[in-house]
């Protein structure tokens, strides 16, 4: 992945605790985790925001409805 179109989804400098990605730069929304396997969002972009948000309210929907 290093060295496409200039853009290091490997660089540590892009990477906050190994876990989260955030690179303005970078157009991919979903990108492979730096460790392990699977695949993260780029905070950097605004939809992924939105997919987090969703993700969070539909667990506390679903909270809501067991208790």
């Amino acid at each position: 992945m290093a060295g496409r179109k200039g853009r290091n989804r490997d660089s540590s400098g892009h990477w906050k605790w190994s876990v989260f990605y955030h690179n303005p730069e970078d157009p991919k929304l979903w990108v492979e985790k730096l460790y392990g396997w699977g695949w993260t969002l780029n905070t950097a972009r605004p939809a992924a925001w939105l997919i987090l948000v969703a993700m969070l309210f539909t667990i506390l929907a679903m909270i809501r409805q067991t208790t």
